[in-house]
């Protein structure tokens, strides 16, 4: 008798065979393909979407807190608030009761355009074979386009769109170039541009548009630490409490993108006016009816400046050298006139583009005396473009003539 122990396995008589019920027929299990199940463009329909309702959902949380903070008006009405701030965010003009408000909050702006770049980046992963004629243009256009369709849906029931004049231009561009911006890191391929004449010359335009907004934000921590006491003093008058603490801190972030171009455009020297008949300037300042936002409790004291503030207009001969000195890194044998002449171009053209910067960041945020608010637009094209002008075409010469004793 087999003890219990002994192992079978040895006998070869035993065979197990598995056959499919009858009238069944095997089926093959497929793996899945890496494939996505969605294609970029609905990815990106569905991607702008959501991106609109998280924006307005975040618009309507900040008017929320503000009106849990208040006594009086309704939830309706702190909705309605935030809807029109949403707006405001896409550079739509917006009636509070009688009065329009034209200030774009560039700081909610730029978070859009942040989500708006992530949408597009995760629908360029979805491209594979077809990258030839699926672009980041192309990409980009298609995301936009589907955010724009509620805010263009919202406008018109309001009755916004008719609001002049509007930023709404601007602020489409900022979102087209982000999401362009954020498909091309998945195009590894495209990155890999040329960097000819004209790819110079923005990059070149990009880093002093860079140089003004940290002069600006140097100009705008000074200031605000030179009148902490006033800034504390402005917001203990508000007694707005924890909410409404937050509420407020998260609008002046808003609009801080805002408070760094018009401290830049005070640095270059022409200044920036808060309504009709006020400028702040190093030359001096002139204030009306102010705001009681503690922000702006950074303004200088009224009266003629003085000479110490003289020093920040080296912010746009810096600016401008900096773009000379990007655009000569692309072709540094030229010759010294050569130089001397594409300095001089990127830094008009630095000049020229940090005045639509400054275009975009004004408007108005009511009537009279709270109309024009942002940089003196006519005054700064001015002194933007011939100061990195003349900067660009200086440095462009002393970087060009020693090159030319080398060749020599």
């Amino acid at each position: 008798m087999p003890s219990l122990l002994t192992s079978r396995r040895a006998a070869g008589e035993i065979t197990l065979r598995a056959k499919p019920a009858r009238g069944e027929r095997p089926r093959a299990i497929r793996a899945p393909a890496n494939a996505a199940p969605l294609g970029w463009s609905v990815l990106a329909c569905i991607g702008g979407l959501a991106t609109a309702a998280a924006s307005w959902l975040i618009c309507a949380g900040i008017a929320v807190l503000g009106w849990s903070a208040a006594d009086s008006a309704t939830l309706r009405d702190a909705v309605g608030l935030g809807t029109r701030l949403w707006l405001l965010a896409n550079g739509v003009g917006v009636h509070i009761g009688t009065v329009l408000i034209t200030l774009v909050p560039w700081g909610l702006t730029a978070m859009i355009a942040f989500l708006i770049a992530r949408v597009a980046s995760a629908s360029a992963g979805r491209v594979s074979a077809d990258r030839a004629s699926r672009g980041p243009a192309l990409i980009g256009v298609v995301t936009v386009a589907a955010y724009l369709v509620p805010v263009f849906l919202v406008a018109v029931r309001l009755g916004e769109p008719v609001a002049v004049p509007a930023r709404w231009p601007a602020v489409i561009a900022a979102f087209v170039l982000a999401a362009i911006w954020g498909s091309s890191r998945k195009f590894p391929g495209r990155r890999a541009v040329s960097a000819g004449k004209w790819f110079a010359m923005g990059r070149a335009v990009i880093a002093a548009q860079l140089a003004m907004l940290v002069a600006g934000a140097a100009v705008l921590i000074i200031g605000l630490g030179m009148h902490l006491n006033r800034v504390a003093a402005l917001y203990e008058a508000l007694q707005p409490g924890v909410t409404g603490a937050v509420a407020l801190l998260v609008l002046q972030l808003a609009f801080v993108p805002n408070a760094l171009v018009w401290s830049a455009s005070y640095a270059l020297g022409s200044g920036f006016s808060l309504g009709t008949g006020s400028v702040v300037a190093p030359a001096g300042t002139q204030l009306g009816i102010v705001p009681a936002i503690p922000l702006l409790g950074a303004l200088p004291t009224a009266g003629p400046g003085d000479m110490t503030q003289v020093w920040w207009l080296a912010a746009g001969a810096i600016a401008g050298a900096i773009a000379c000195w990007v655009v000569l890194t692309h072709r540094p044998a030229i010759r010294f006139d050569q130089a001397s002449l594409r300095g001089g171009s990127a830094g008009m053209l630095a000049g020229a583009v940090f005045a639509g910067l400054a275009w975009a960041t004004s408007g108005d945020l009511g009537m009279l005396r709270l109309t024009d608010i942002g940089p003196r637009l006519v005054p700064l094209l001015i002194m933007a473009v011939t100061t990195m002008g003349l900067s660009g075409m200086i440095t462009g010469l002393a970087l060009g003539i020693p090159r030319r004793g080398r060749s020599n």
